[in-house]
């Protein structure tokens, strides 16, 4: 029962990391999710990552801003709007081969390009719910 509690935890505490990683983080957000990890570390004595911890809790305060931090999320957007095209074109191409391997009568190929069509489309799904969150925080940057 114990182990069952702990995978849940972990798996919603993971949901909650990933959610918080595609999410844009001001500058305060930044410090505040570095102390907690720098708290953590320093319980469980962690030396080396105490050290990267502070050095990037340094960096943060010292390169910072409002405007780098829109910066940095338009990048974010650019390079899954990139990235999303991509994957879109190989959606298109897996879908041509499948219609190729239909036409063929390929049980084998028509497998394997559902497969393959099916991989693209979640890979789509997730990026486009990772651009959406981008573009949300950006907005409320602004």
């Amino acid at each position: 029962m114990k182990k069952q509690l702990s995978v849940a935890l972990l798996s919603l505490a993971a949901l909650l990391m990933t959610q918080q990683a595609f999410a844009v983080q001001t500058c305060a957000q930044k410090e505040a999710a570095l102390n907690e990890q720098l708290g953590y570390a320093q319980q469980h004595n962690n030396s080396h990552q105490v050290a990267g911890l502070k050095k990037a809790l340094a960096e943060v305060k010292e390169n910072c801003t409002a405007s780098s931090v829109r910066q940095d999320a338009e990048q974010d957007i650019e390079k899954l709007q990139r990235k999303l095209k991509e994957k879109q074109q190989d959606l298109q191409e897996s879908q041509q081969d499948l219609q190729k391997a239909t036409a063929k009568n390929n049980a084998e190929k028509m497998a394997k390009y559902r497969g393959k069509i099916a991989e693209k489309q979640a890979d789509i799904e997730k990026i486009t719910t990772e651009l959406h969150q981008k573009q949300q925080g950006l907005r409320a940057l602004n």
